[in-house]
This record gives C-alpha cells, structure tokens and sequence, in this order.
C-alpha cells in the first residue's frame, strides 16, 4: 500500500514557486480551451481547486493535508470552515460543478440506455463545465486572497 502524500507548505515550496506553477496551470487551461480540450481545462480546474481546499484546511486544521479528492476535502472543510462566503461556494457551487466534472470526465464515451448520445453535445456541456469551473475557482480563491490579506493586517497591528 502505498503512502499517502502530504501537500508541500511555505517551508517545503515557497509562495513565488507556487505561485509559479499555479499560474502556468490557468496559462495552460487557457490554452486547452482555446483548442477545445475541454476534458483537460476540466482536469487543470478540479486539480486548481483542490489546491485551494487543501490550502484552506491546512489553514484552518495546522495539521498537515493529505492529496485528497474534493468531495473528500469538502467534507473535512465543512467541519472546520468558519468563512460563510467560503461555505457558501463550497456548498451551493462547489458541490453542483463536481457532478458536472463527473459527468465530463467519467463519461465521455458511456451511453444510457435508450438514450442518443451526440458527441458535440458532449463537446459542449464539457466546455461549460470548464468555464463554470474556472468561474467557481476565481471565486473561492479571491474569497481565501481577502481572508488572509485582512488576517495579515490584523496580526502586523499587534
């Protein structure tokens, strides 16, 4: 069995590195919408966001984060999340996109009984799940950027 693996923090990677890599992934989702890769913008935005939970739960736990999936982590950060803005993407956008980016990538080529699949169709649900994807993690993320911007004002005061 293999050993779970623990998201890197500020004395492991620092911010500018991540910073880094988390801007080379928007670089690169915008370039696979651009071509019409939509399974992948989808893939780049779950992997965007669960950065963002993991972040946020480590924030908030002081413990250190294990990889986890976002329904996973959705259900840990409920436990312990004290923002309502944060609790509210997580809970009424978050958790309606993760079906969607089910349906996008467990999908792609099942089809339901007596039911027509039309592959454009597919195309174009999938690209709606990558906008509102991206929509959900500027969201979240500029919510968490406000918190720990007005966190950091409070504690420079003391």
């Amino acid at each position: 069995m293999s050993k779970a693996k623990l998201r890197a923090i500020v004395p492991d990677i620092s911010g500018k590195e991540r910073y880094e890599i988390i801007r080379a992934a928007i670089s690169r989702y915008n370039y696979a919408m651009e071509q019409g890769f939509y399974l992948e913008a989808t893939t780049l935005m779950e992997s965007l966001l669960s950065d963002r939970l993991e972040s946020r739960l480590g924030q908030l736990t002081k413990i250190p984060v294990k990889f986890d999936t976002i329904g996973q982590l959705l259900k840990k950060l409920n436990k312990v999340e004290t923002d309502v803005e944060l609790k509210s993407i997580m809970n009424k956008k978050l958790n309606i996109w993760c079906g969607q980016r089910n349906a996008t990538i467990h999908q792609a080529v099942k089809i339901e009984m007596g039911k027509k699949k039309i592959w454009a169709e597919f195309l174009e649900d999938s690209k709606r799940t990558a906008i509102e994807g991206r929509k959900i993690f500027n969201e979240y993320n500029t919510q968490l950027q406000k918190i720990r911007r007005s966190k950091n004002k409070r504690n420079s005061k003391i």
